[in-house]
């Protein structure tokens, strides 16, 4: 057996664990993680595996380690280090209900056993690998278990004086490499394999920057930005900014973090960060105003495609403090199968690729025109840099924007997030298009752009500890099938995203516009009432710019203007009314029906004399086309109304609406239920 020549090695490791440690489902020995441990770690060390599949840490469990086989062999090793990754198996309900008071005792004895062996070993103890929605007990007791045994491990770490090694962050994005939900293939074993060597054996690598920074960025004025990247383990960087030279040390891991302090508007400036052996300049930075906008094609609709952008192209070069950081996708999802090296690349959540850049023709030509013009506005009337960062997907519905364990810890997502493909929650559309992308993979969990959690994963997620000023948002094209499901939806991604930066963080989203798709007026008028009640979220109106068969009308710029204008109310405070105007009271009187609108003081209508697509249904369900009606003030007043249920405006899927706010927005589609 392989610890018989132990003698050699310099380092005896002992992997201790369950299945996944023994490599369950693995057909060769040498893609277990122990064994690609023993490939990287070198002949310096020699590593065993001692994984015995089902074994539970808890020793009164139903398969508990301590009576394997494992257990005695990896004590005859005698071991210098030992990695314990025990833990899943005790989420069975035959054992954490019954002993979940044991186990941090039991864990303490196991590590006890094996200093008994060698006072001198070397213990780390290991966070859970992930196990996903789709798990057979997931929704039943493991999650929560799962959740209770995960919170334990760093206290065991700590009060046994053991190191903690993350093996969950680097695999709970990685579904693609768990066939079953609970064992990872070779591919999750390498990287397991590697954390865990990062661990044993310092790492050295150059000094980097990690993804959200670079020469021409923004970073948020009147805030503490954190600037983080890589080097060798505990070398020492230096940061060089504004006067100061502030000096940190990577850690055991090759990480690195300073904090740069508050500054207000202004720039640029250069950031230096050295080592003993290596030097970078981030130069030309600004602070100001950093804004993300998300979401689907629409927002990611190009400026240079967009009606009057010419002006704006021209003029570029004299907006230098405005800056945009397009995270471009590295393929669309058209109508297109992919090849395999391109499947292999989202698995690996290479989906998104970019850099900071300043405002130029060349640049800014293939940027969210919708972006790119709230930003330009925002930019004149406040006098200061803006950033804005873009991360949108064509056809991403809104799932797949919603970081992964708070979908997981929801009932109803968690059960259909891991069997999306095939599930009515998922647009048809979505689910056809991936089929199609897809249909080349072999992948029984094959990555997407419209799985639930994979943007966040790919593209959110790497900028989480940035500061953001404001969302920008506009989607709902992918999910207007569903309308009540999209309000649930929006509800839990507003949330999320204000849980990781900040509950302040307003959004501002782009209503869906007018086009012959019937779940439309329904959904725009959700998006209304949304707008409504969730606090500090605002919406532009665009029915009035859509167009009746093509989902991308082209009339981009207003609604960024729209954006702006709502961003200087009340983002910035400007003293002006920038919201749609909104049924807020009514009063009937025999056949009169009087609707008062805030906030506005007139109404007024544009393209002809005649209220458009004005209707009610009455007590049958008969829809009523209204034609004796007049505007006084902010009021309609509609006559010869008889048995009016509810009044609706802008229901027409592709909406001729020609209702307007003296601010000059539209009213939004309504639909107000009478009596």
């Amino acid at each position: 057996m392989q610890w018989l020549f132990s003698v050699q090695a310099q380092k005896r490791v002992a992997c201790i664990g369950d299945s996944v440690t023994e490599g369950y489902g693995l057909t060769d020995s040498a893609d277990t993680y122990p064994a690609q441990l023993q490939q990287i770690l070198g002949e310096d060390f020699l590593v065993g595996n001692f994984g015995h599949s089902g074994a539970t840490l808890l020793r009164k469990g139903h398969n508990p380690y301590h009576k394997t086989q494992a257990y005695q062999k990896a004590l005859q090793f005698r071991p210098d280090i030992i990695v314990i990754a025990l833990g899943l198996n005790d989420t069975d309900p035959r054992n954490w209900p019954n002993y979940r008071h044991e186990f941090i005792g039991d864990y303490t004895a196991l590590i006890e056993d094996f200093r008994k062996v060698n006072s001198q070993v070397e213990v780390y103890v290991c966070l859970l690998t992930p196990i996903f929605s789709g798990h057979r007990r997931f929704l039943s007791g493991t999650r929560a278990w799962f959740d209770e045994i995960q919170n334990l491990i760093p206290y065991i770490s700590k009060v046994n004086n053991a190191e903690l090694i993350d093996n969950h962050t680097i695999l709970v994005s990685r579904i693609d490499l768990f066939d079953d939900y609970l064992h990872p293939n070779a591919r999750g074993a390498a990287l397991l394999a590697e954390n865990v060597a990062k661990y044993l054996q310092p790492i050295k690598q150059d000094l980097a920057v990690e993804y959200p920074f670079g020469s021409h960025m923004v970073l948020q004025r009147d805030e503490i930005n954190k600037l983080y990247g890589r080097a060798s383990a505990f070398e020492q960087v230096y940061v060089s900014f504004n006067g100061k030279k502030i000096k940190t040390r990577a850690n055991k891991l090759g990480q690195w973090q300073v904090e740069l302090p508050a500054q207000p508007a202004g720039g640029p400036y250069i950031i230096a960060l050295n080592t003993q052996s290596q030097k970078i300049v981030l130069e030309d930075v600004l602070f100001g105003d950093v804004f993300l906008s998300s979401g689907q094609s629409n927002m990611a609709f190009p400026l240079k495609a967009a009606l009057g952008a010419d002006s704006i192209l021209r003029e570029a070069q004299g907006y230098s403090q405005v800056r945009i950081f397009k995270n471009k996708p590295l393929v669309e999802t058209t109508h297109v199968a992919w090849p395999p090296e391109i499947l292999k690349e989202v698995n690996e959540l290479n989906y998104f690729s970019g850099s900071w850049q300043v405002s130029s023709r060349e640049n800014i030509g293939d940027f969210s025109a919708i972006a790119y013009m709230a930003a330009l506005e925002v930019h004149k009337k406040q006098n200061i840099p803006v950033g804005i960062v873009d991360i949108s997907v064509g056809g991403s519905n809104t799932e797949s924007w919603i970081p992964r364990p708070v979908l997981e810890h929801d009932n109803l997502l968690a059960s259909y997030i891991h069997s999306w493909r095939y599930s009515d929650f998922i647009q048809d559309f979505c689910r056809e298009r991936a089929a199609k992308n897809l249909e080349l993979s072999k992948v029984r969990h094959q990555r997407h752009p419209y799985e639930p959690a994979y943007n966040y994963e790919a593209g959110i997620s790497r900028w989480k500890d940035v500061h953001f000023k404001a969302v920008l948002w506009y989607q709902g094209e992918s999910n207007a099938h569903n309308v009540e499901h999209h309000e649930y939806l929006f509800r839990i991604l507003v949330h999320s995203w204000r849980k990781i930066w900040g509950e302040e963080l307003p959004f501002y989203f782009v209503q869906l516009s007018s086009i012959n798709r019937p779940s439309w007026p329904d959904f725009r008028d959700s998006q209304r009432r949304l707008s409504n009640e969730l606090p500090r979220v605002y919406m532009a109106v665009s029915s009035d710019l859509g167009h009746p068969t093509d989902v991308h009308p082209r009339n981009k710029l207003v609604l960024g203007q729209r954006l702006a204008n709502l961003l200087l109310q009340f983002t910035y405070g400007h003293s002006i009314e920038t919201r749609s105007p909104q049924p807020v009271h009514y009063e009937l009187k025999e056949n009169q029906l009087v609707v008062t609108f805030n906030p506005c003081k007139v109404l007024s209508l544009q393209h002809g004399p005649i209220i458009r697509d004005l209707r009610y249904l009455n007590s049958k369900g008969h829809i009523v086309e209204v034609k004796d009606v007049v505007i006084v003030g902010n009021s309609l007043v509609i006559k010869n109304i008889k048995d009016i249920n509810c009044l609706q405006y802008g229901y027409s899927p592709y909406s001729e609406g020609n209702l307007f706010g003296d601010n000059g927005i539209p009213v939004s589609t309504f639909s107000l239920k009478i009596r």
